[in-house]
């Protein structure tokens, strides 16, 4: 059943937050390394640590959509030295999920939007399909032989795939991975058939010709990947798929600390060269304030509850 409202969360506001920090923040990261969340992570950690003064140490902790990682997060200590670097699947679809996490995803408390993660939709070189078009017809003639990968039940890539089955009639069965690393590498090799991947990612495969790019998930087509038609231009209307990361802390974090945390977060994404590396590596830095950050997750949750409910997957 989706939720039918939605809490109130905390807005970090500029109060000061003596003596903070005065050692090592771990930024742990719900999804697997290597994966386009991992490197807009560490990127702008990397910068977030001269500004604190205190290096930010990532990990990663992957698993059942990032359910493995945010559990971590939920249970740590409120004092700031543990933040989450969670994506839109968590914070907004599983809530809205009957298989929902034995915890409250929405206690815990936003810090801000990191960078969007621009997808493409890939199959295995060796199937016989070039456009969505043609994908769609081979799957249809060979019922239930297709599969596809996400990185778990509830996950941006499950939703996205179910929604594009829906619209064009898509017959493709759903094989959940620990990470968006390995559903890509059995794609390579050809044990499923598609996946969506953010473009950092599947760049170096789609360059060496290991990857066939179908269509990339934003509204306008990328500049890593300029021929590679958008959904519409695919023929699919009014649908895309535009996942992002975020850092979130754990349920009740001081607003002092939740403060600090979002001004450098902030400046972070701001400087010219970490927007042109994320740029580089297919991502977009996603700079917002803290109160448009948590309206975005607000609608995002009421928005997916619907495609839930309409998908029936609840």
């Amino acid at each position: 059943m989706a939720l039918l409202s939605l809490p109130a969360w905390p807005i970090p506001r500029a109060i000061a937050a003596p003596g903070y920090p005065s050692k090592p923040i771990a930024v742990m990261v719900s999804l697997q390394a290597g994966s386009g969340s991992d490197l807009a992570s560490r990127r702008v950690a990397e910068h977030m640590s001269g500004g604190l003064n205190v290096p930010l140490v990532v990990e990663n902790a992957p698993g059942a959509g990032g359910v493995v990682g945010a559990s971590r997060l939920f249970n740590t200590k409120p004092d700031g030295y543990m933040i989450g670097a969670l994506n839109n699947g968590l914070i907004c679809i599983v809530p809205n999920l009957e298989s929902r996490p034995p915890f409250d995803i929405e206690r815990l408390t936003p810090i801000g939007m990191v960078a969007w993660l621009p997808s493409v939709l890939v199959v295995s070189a060796a199937l016989p399909a070039r456009t969505m078009a043609e994908l769609t017809a081979l799957s249809r003639s060979k019922p239930g032989s297709l599969s596809y990968g996400s990185v778990g039940v509830g996950s941006p890539q499950h939703l996205a795939m179910e929604r594009l089955k829906k619209s064009t009639g898509l017959d493709m069965l759903h094989v959940p991975y620990r990470g968006g690393p390995q559903s890509v590498a059995d794609v390579v090799a050809g044990q499923i058939a598609a996946t969506w991947i953010a473009i950092s990612v599947a760049a170096p495969f789609i360059r060496s010709g290991q990857l066939r790019p179908i269509a990339v998930g934003g509204t306008a087509r990328s500049a890593q990947l300029p021929d590679v038609p958008t959904l519409a231009e695919s023929g699919v209307r009014d649908f895309s798929y535009l996942p992002w990361i975020g850092f979130f802390g754990p349920p009740a974090l001081p607003e002092s600390i939740a403060a600090a945390l979002h001004g450098k977060l902030q400046q972070a994404l701001r400087d010219k060269n970490v927007s042109s590396a994320l740029a580089a590596a297919g991502l977009e830095a996603a700079p917002m304030e803290a109160a448009e950050f948590v309206r975005r997750c607000d609608a995002e949750r009421r928005e997916m509850a619907e495609v839930i409910d309409q998908l029936e997957l609840v």
